[in-house]
């Protein structure tokens, strides 16, 4: 690698370059999809760990260790968010410096990032070994697995420090135009996870075994970025100076904060809205605790394509933004939205189709298949409209616009999701659960729309650096 710091910005094959400008629009869709490809696999292989740890738990051990596995899914999505947003605020200043060329700028971001993940996460580390216990008893997790789940989820939270570092390390690399060592880092995670896990159960340690795996491979892989980074020479690669920047001046946390926050928050209501709802559907039992784990891993299967392209929107926006290339900027946006109808729609169709064969992969059990199934037919087409909605909205952020993309999504979680989806369960029972879903994902999709025709569409697109 170019020990300068502009690998990145001479490859427009990984994101947004100075040569590109004189590049035809209509190569952008080429180079769009050639950025994008190695964080769409990144994204799945993300799903595949969570899905080995629901096999390992639904097929090694049987349903109560799955259902106890499904019942902590929403509460680490929510803590998870604290990561998430503080690495998309960071991403989208480090995408902007680094297209202006500015990469030691972008170095002292990505430092202030991490900082305050580790300190998040080891806040979430000590409060969650005394809370989560009684936080499984809040939202009703059933009496026969709620021992299980307590102990997985404790396994799991006691990691949220390093899990905080490899989220907000790989949302920045991708920031900084490497799609690559986030990738590899995932892979290297699942091999690790696959490896310890069937070694962990074989050894009797249970579903405790399954958490300890997937801890080790965080672990791994964090080991693996950062000896990676280091041996490239690159401009992120930790060393004294980045620790020293852990502690950052408020003139660098300020930007990041104020980014990262609005995303953190939007994030984690939709954790929120996810515990919530878990906590309806324990009621009707362990068997629906199951399907609702097997309903959300598939979906995040139809859900992490549509990730993809909004990460790459998000960064070759930045990119184009820092570089004062404003048109390339809204193309970006125009790429991606084509793509992600057609990825989105194949695969909702896809799973919509063939339900059983899904719910088949997880389970032999027929009464959790056959809730899951239902599932899937109620919401899977949702994820078209939810796809769509997230790639303009991740335009917005990489232009600094950050409130209303939260605002929109507070909204449709407030107003529709709860609500339909409480009534609904009021009414129609078990099968009701799943009707907030559509009814949220579709509102925010619209109400996406909207903003960008009104607002985003007409302003100018200049960098918040």
């Amino acid at each position: 690698m170019n020990t300068d710091g502009r690998a990145g910005l001479s490859d427009g094959a990984t994101g947004y370059s100075r040569e590109a400008n004189a590049e035809p629009l209509r190569s952008l869709t080429v180079r769009f999809l050639v950025f994008m490809m190695p964080v769409l696999l990144d994204c799945v292989l993300q799903s595949v760990s969570g899905t080995i740890g629901n096999i390992c738990a639904g097929r090694l051990l049987g349903p109560d260790d799955l259902a106890a596995a499904s019942t902590f899914f929403p509460i680490m999505l929510m803590l998870v968010s604290c990561g998430v947003g503080l690495g998309t605020g960071a991403s989208t200043l480090v995408g902007q410096y680094w297209g202006a060329d500015q990469t030691e700028r972008a170095r002292v971001v990505a430092s202030a990032a991490l900082g305050v993940g580790l300190a998040v996460g080891l806040v979430i580390s000590a409060m969650s070994q005394i809370a989560i216990r009684p936080t499984l008893i809040l939202f009703g997790t059933p009496a026969n697995i709620l021992d299980h789940a307590a102990r997985y989820a404790g396994w799991l939270l006691f990691g949220t420090p390093v899990l905080a570092l490899v989220i907000v390390s790989s949302i920045v690399l991708r920031g900084a135009s490497d799609n690559v060592r986030p990738l590899v880092s995932i892979i290297i995670q699942i091999a690790s996870t696959l490896l310890l896990a069937p070694l962990a159960i074989a050894a009797g340690s249970g579903l405790d075994g399954v958490a300890f795996a997937m801890l080790a491979g965080w672990v791994i892989a964090l080991l693996y970025m950062a000896l990676s980074l280091r041996r490239a020479r690159h401009p992120l690669a930790p060393d004294t100076s980045m620790i020293r920047e852990l502690l950052p001046k408020w003139t660098v946390l300020l930007p990041v904060l104020r980014l990262g926050l609005p995303a953190m928050v939007e994030i984690m209501s939709m954790g929120l809205a996810e515990t919530a709802l878990v906590g309806r559907i324990n009621a009707f039992g362990s068997d629906m605790t199951a399907s609702y784990g097997l309903f959300m891993q598939t979906l995040t299967y139809i859900e992490y394509p549509g990730m993809a392209i909004g990460i790459t929107v998000s960064v070759m926006c930045a990119h184009a933004i820092g570089a004062g290339n404003e048109r390339e900027a809204r193309a970006v946006l125009r790429a991606g939205f084509c793509v992600g109808l057609i990825m989105t729609g194949c695969l909702a169709l896809s799973v919509t189709l063939a339900p059983g064969a899904v719910a088949g992969l997880f389970t032999t059990d027929r009464n959790v298949m056959a809730l899951a199934e239902h599932a899937f037919r109620t919401v899977m087409w949702s994820a078209v409209p939810l796809a769509l909605g997230g790639v303009i909205a991740s335009a917005l952020r990489a232009s600094g616009d950050v409130i209303a993309p939260m605002a929109i999504q507070l909204g449709c979680i407030v107003l529709v999701e709860l609500p339909v989806g409480y009534f609904a369960a009021h009414h129609y029972g078990a099968w009701g659960v799943w009707f907030g879903y559509p009814a949220s994902f579709s509102a925010a999709f619209v109400m996406t729309v909207v903003y960008w025709a009104l607002r985003w569409r007409r302003r100018n697109l200049v960098p918040v650096i």
